[in-house]
């Protein structure tokens, strides 16, 4: 019997039956298979490579910004300010000058270059302030807002050096390279105030080995000049991060001028994008839903309309945001500053906020049009609930949302290496004038700002930033007034740039976009600015309202103390295996880390330590689950110019060497603040899978100092992934 005899069914149908039904199965098959196969190739998730670009190609790549920065990732700002804790910030020898290189020219002769940046790579240098064309002394009972770009003073040649090439790639006048006259150095990426009182750039250069950026002067007024400020912001990556150095001006980059002079224009790629539009009316006192998104993906455009668009709705009217389920609100916040707004307790400036409008490459409002719009994306991975809560005390007759939704189908975020999008909202304030600082942002976790507006009451603009990352007590970022800080000078202006501006100033209704200089943190994160001793007109004090727009992972992972070594204390010392060669001295210090103006003192300790000129060595435990390890240093830099070493670990040699370079002077209006705490990041191909380490740490010759010193050491293991 054959196989057609055994089956019942096919006995009741003659063979030729049967074979044309076989035949019509067979087709059928044949059709669905190739539907089934372009079915799943059409939902193949365009994940994004967790290798985040850099440079230009970051810059134009706004999906990038959720994702986590690599274990390692270090933001970095060399400036001048006043080591001291005061407000001499612009002293050109101990304020600009990191240190002085002397530089023999053929016939030897013998000139000096003075350094204003030295950082080992991989890197981007992403932000580039410069605050040098007034000149004070002009008027030296007040100031008049005007420099001159040709002054005497101003007259040098900044210098761009590139992995320890014997020239330097770019060689141009300060005023020149500034300008914006000449290409590439132009807008929309360059700026400079029509009064010549600052200007930046945030042309990128990406070095693989080192960038050094030095002055040379062509006269020696430039040296006798003390009003030179200047904010050198970048990123430095793990030192196994694949990074080539900057190719020269002929770099592509029409991509990012065709966003900048497009700001209020989505930047996001659109491609594989749905829009989804909502329309309600909410009463007084009302809490509404407006959209529920029960799919992954990430929403990489957020329209909102409003009418009445009132004083009462921008201010009073909250947006809620809840990510993936979550019991609390992730984004809470009035309305308006979702969108930049802010100051709404301010009344010397909350009818002035309301009336204007204000547009940047990433969010904004439109007073003409009622409207406002938010471009971050912002990826989720199980839904997204949006709800409106109207305390206007007024009916909102129509509330009109547009979402632009890209489905995880079309591009998908590893959970693990992506941060969710946040937004916080912190108020602070100066009661009596006797604070010496005020917080504008704390946060635990990993992951980094990427933007913040600034709003204030009574305060004064030379409050400088400073920002602790990872419970550092140095801060990472130093500031050198808080309009510096917001990319202008000399109290700034109402400018409206793609990542920069302020609907008046520099320090009230600024904002600023950390596009690519992102804020990277992996434990913690606290951001202050100093109240200065410069304002006795308000007696009343201050406040500053700041709202800050940061991704942040929604893991456990991040950094963990494993271990410490105490130098000098012998108990310690004999438990980690320390030794040292080479020691030129030993003793107890008391000293400060880095001061407020109106608190000189601050982070005091007394602390012993040692100073050699050959190398020591210890062995710290680690995490064996570790992707990587931090070490922080203490040491003292009071008078101690560029310290610099070879580190090794388990005796083998990495490539980056420990260079510190902190400014070391004395500006003689005080007496310097020697602590410093100076991070070090060994790659996991070093540390995985061991429980401790051996460390060594080797004297380079350095031409500002004969020795390096060490005090206290942290070890922080990379856990959690």
């Amino acid at each position: 019997m054959g196989f057609f005899d055994k089956v019942p069914f096919c006995r009741k149908l003659s063979k030729i039956t049967y074979m044309k039904f076989l035949f019509l199965i067979l087709l059928t098959i044949s059709m669905i298979f190739p539907l089934i196969g372009q079915q799943k190739k059409g939902k193949m998730k365009n994940v994004i490579h967790p290798e985040m670009k850099t440079g230009f190609a970051a810059m134009e790549n706004v999906a990038q910004l959720p994702l986590l920065f690599p274990n390692g990732t270090q933001t970095k700002q060399p400036l001048a300010y006043d080591a001291t804790g005061g407000n001499w910030d612009h002293h050109f020898l101990a304020a600009f000058t990191q240190y002085i290189d002397t530089i023999v020219l053929p016939g030897g002769k013998k000139i000096r270059e003075y350094v204003i940046f030295d950082e080992y790579g991989p890197g981007v240098l992403y932000r580039q302030q410069m605050n040098a064309w007034y000149d004070r002394s002009k008027i030296p009972n007040g100031w008049l807002a005007w420099g001159e770009p040709d002054q005497p003073r101003a007259d040098a040649n900044i210098r761009y050096y590139f992995d320890d090439e014997a020239e330097p790639k770019i060689d141009m006048h300060l005023k020149d390279y500034f300008g914006t006259k000449f290409y590439p150095y132009t807008e929309p990426l360059a700026f400079v105030d029509s009064g010549y009182l600052f200007a930046n750039s945030y042309y990128p250069l990406e070095f693989s080995k080192r960038l050094k950026v030095t002055l040379r002067p062509n006269a020696q007024s430039f040296e006798e000049m003390d009003t030179k400020w200047y904010q050198y912001t970048m990123l430095a990556f793990p030192s196994d991060y694949n990074i080539s150095s900057w190719k020269g001006t002929e770099t592509e980059h029409h991509n990012i001028i065709s966003q900048w002079n497009n700001a209020g224009q989505n930047p996001n790629d659109l491609s594989g994008c749905q829009t989804i539009r909502s329309s309600n009316s909410i009463k007084k006192g009302e809490v509404k839903q407006i959209a529920h998104l029960k799919e992954p993906g990430s929403i990489v455009g957020f329209k909102l309309k409003v009418s009445p668009y009132s004083k009462e709705t921008f201010f009073n009217a909250q947006i809620k945001i809840f990510w993936d389920d979550h019991p609390e609100a992730d984004i809470c916040l009035p309305v308006s500053y979702f969108f930049g707004a802010g100051g709404k307790d301010f009344p010397e400036t909350s009818d002035k906020i309301f009336n204007q409008s204000l547009t940047s490459l990433m969010f904004g409002f439109r007073n003409i049009e009622q409207s406002y719009y938010n471009y971050f994306p912002m990826p989720f991975w199980k839904s997204a609930k949006i709800f409106f809560e109207n305390n206007s005390g007024a009916d909102i007759s129509q509330l009109d949302l547009e979402l632009i939704f890209k489905p995880e189908s079309v591009l998908a975020y590893p959970y693990q290496k992506s941060g969710y999008f946040l937004a916080k909202r912190t108020i602070d304030s100066d009661p009596d004038t006797l604070g010496f600082r005020g917080v504008a942002f704390s946060e635990t976790g990993k992951g980094h700002i990427v933007g913040i507006t600034f709003y204030t009451d009574r305060y004064d603009m030379d409050g400088d930033e400073f920002t602790y990352i990872d419970d550092s007590r140095t801060p990472q970022i130093h500031g050198s007034g808080t309009e510096d800080d917001h990319n202008q000078g000399w109290a700034g202006r109402a400018y409206q740039k793609p990542l920069w501006g302020g609907l008046f100033n520099g320090y009230s209704g600024a904002y600023r976009i950390y596009l690519n200089d992102s804020y990277v943190f992996n434990k913690s994160i606290l951001k202050c600015y100093e109240y200065s001793l410069t304002k006795p007109k308000f007696v009343n004090g201050g406040h500053t309202e700041v709202t800050t727009f940061y991704y942040k992972s929604g893991t456990d992972q991040g950094l963990m103390l494993t271990d410490e070594l105490d130098v000098g204390n012998h108990y310690d010392e004999k438990l980690h295996q320390y030794s040292i060669e080479g020691m030129t001295w030993k003793g107890i210090l008391k000293d400060e880390y880095d001061g407020y103006e109106r608190n000189l003192q601050f982070g005091a300790c007394t602390d012993d330590g040692k100073a050699f000129n050959g190398q020591s060595g210890f062995r710290v435990k680690i995490d064996p689950a570790n992707q990587g390890v931090k070490l922080r240093k203490r040491i003292n830099r009071n008078g101690n110019g560029v310290q610099k070493a070879t580190v090794f670990v388990d005796g083998v040699k990495l490539d980056r060497p420990w260079q510190i370079v902190t400014l070391s002077m004395s500006t003689g209006k005080g007496t310097l603040d020697g602590w410093f705490d100076s991070d070090y990041e060994i790659p996991a191909s070093f540390t995985e899978g061991k429980d401790s380490i051996l460390v060594e740490i080797k004297y380079e010759a350095s031409p500002q100092k004969s020795e390096i010193n060490e005090f206290y050491y942290w070890v922080y293991s990379y856990v959690g992934y």
